[in-house]
């Protein structure tokens, strides 16, 4: 419309300026005062013209709703988030990287990651993690458990929220809730069951890379990791105590004074016990002799008298070691507690795990080998077994360690330990998401002993290492046997 009026208004300028030249004397500056102002309205009714087909596209750009991402489109975000928790270090560094990939490919404006200390029915404790601050824990704080999405993922253990609200993703693992993380202000479109789909997803990669929780009476004998009581007052020193045990590939269960350690000892069946002995505390350790003796309680969850137990002396009294062994301790460390003297300690007083049987896994032996929260984790993310997911990645897990084995013996004879490690890292992470927790636990413990540069063989633990290896082939050729 404008540009037709500033054609109109162009040839009227045009018309006119003609006449004046044909127009007799006197009309002449009449004439060029409307050619002027014509000429004027037509160059003003183009720019108008030209300015407005030049807003036009983005108006329209902006009025077009962007697209829903729907399961197509989140597909390559699934495999990033798995990609990301598998190749992460450790839970949190793991934790940060699915935290990155879910604000990036959802469009989040913020993200924050809770580790969650502990939740009852109306309030959970939680502290906040930091990326660029890694290891550092801020002050927990309690947080109501009402109607936001944060407080129902803690409560009902599951995703809560909607875009364009918050969205909050717990992770589960071992029945308790480990972390959260929460996404705010999302942007974009999203279908609700390709974000409930991707967010399970993000939780099961998750829940994979938890720290283990103390596992009940009967447990350990299926996980293979020790299980190991630490008996502390300051919580500060049991917190610090049980991440050097769990970096080594044992459960830690805390309990804070000797009530609370007794108390645990009815539900649990431990393989070790640590007992913190502050200065001047020794000669109070009338309860612990008895309990050695088995006078104290019959009722405990397995002979204490026959559980190594190690007290943690002050570093200021070094006489202490001698006098807790007169005592009935069968050794003692002292503070702080170094990693390899930690890790020997083990070595010496924890008893030997029998692997699994190396030859002729029975039918059904599998559930005895890999665990079925895993193995049920693989099976809901294909409902209806029309992928084959769980078979594929369990032949996945074959022609890994098909490549990695050879690197592994190669890596043994030559004993390169950097290359032992490299392997035993990869193997950590496959195997626990298969379920084969011993195996996975055993690797963490020739990973870890390998980072602390002690100067104990390696020969033992490698050959559990593939006396499990064999354990879970065995039973993964098992289970697929069963599937057929």
């Amino acid at each position: 419309m404008l540009l037709r009026l500033s054609r109109t208004s162009f040839w009227l300028a045009a018309t006119v300026a003609a006449l004046a030249l044909l127009a007799p004397a006197g009309h002449e500056t009449l004439l060029m005062l409307v050619t002027g102002a014509a000429s004027l309205l037509a160059l003003g009714l183009w720019r108008s013209a030209l300015r407005t087909e030049l807003r036009r596209p983005v108006a329209a750009l902006l009025s077009t709703p962007a697209p829903l991402l729907d399961q197509s489109v989140l597909r390559d975000a699934a495999a990033q988030i798995v990609s990301a928790a598998r190749d992460a270090p450790s839970f949190e560094p793991a934790l940060h990287a699915v935290a990155r990939v879910l604000r990036s490919e959802l469009g989040a404006r913020a993200v924050a990651i809770h580790e969650v200390h502990d939740v009852n029915a109306t309030h959970a404790r939680i502290g906040d993690l930091i990326e660029s601050q890694p290891g550092f824990r801020a002050v927990p704080r309690r947080v109501r458990l009402d109607a936001a999405p944060l407080a129902r993922a803690l409560r009902e253990q599951r995703a809560a929220g909607t875009p364009p609200g918050a969205v909050a993703l717990p992770v589960v693992a071992c029945g308790r809730v480990h972390a959260a993380i929460e996404l705010s202000a999302i942007d974009l479109a999203i279908d609700p069951q390709a974000l409930a789909g991707l967010l399970e997803l993000a939780g099961s990669a998750l829940a994979a890379r938890a720290p283990a929780a103390a596992p009940p009476v009967g447990a350990e004998a299926a996980t293979g990791a020790p299980n190991v009581l630490v008996i502390e007052d300051k919580s500060a020193d049991a917190d610090t105590t049980a991440g050097l045990l769990r970096r080594v590939g044992c459960h830690a269960t805390l309990a804070s004074g000797m009530l609370e350690g007794l108390a645990a000892l009815h539900g649990t069946q431990f393989d070790l016990i640590l007992i913190d002995l502050p200065p001047g505390a020794i000669e109070a350790c009338e309860g612990w002799q008895r309990l050695r003796r088995g006078t104290l309680d019959a009722g405990l969850a397995a002979p204490a008298r026959d559980t190594p137990m190690i007290a943690v002396c002050s570093a200021d009294a070094p006489g202490d070691g001698e006098r807790v062994r007169e005592l009935g301790f069968d050794d003692h460390l002292f503070k702080p507690i170094r990693p390899d003297q930690l890790l020997a300690m083990l070595s010496k007083h924890l008893r030997p795990h029998a692997p699994a049987e190396a030859e002729g896994v029975p039918a059904g032996a599998a559930s005895a080998v890999l665990d079925a929260g895993a193995l049920a984790r693989l099976s809901e993310l294909d409902p209806n077994g029309t992928n084959r997911l769980l078979e594929r990645v369990l032949r996945a897990f074959e022609t890994s360690v098909a490549r990695l084995r050879p690197q592994l013996d190669a890596a043994r004879a030559g004993d390169d330990r950097a290359a032992i490690r490299l392997v035993a890292h990869t193997l950590k992470s496959s195997s626990a998401s298969i379920g084969a927790l011993q195996l996975s636990q055993l690797c963490a413990q020739v990973e870890a002993a390998i980072r602390m540069d002690t100067d104990e063989s390696l020969v033992p633990q490698l050959d559990a290492l593939d006396a499990a290896l064999d354990g879970a082939l065995q039973a993964i050729a098992a289970l697929l046997k069963e599937r057929e």
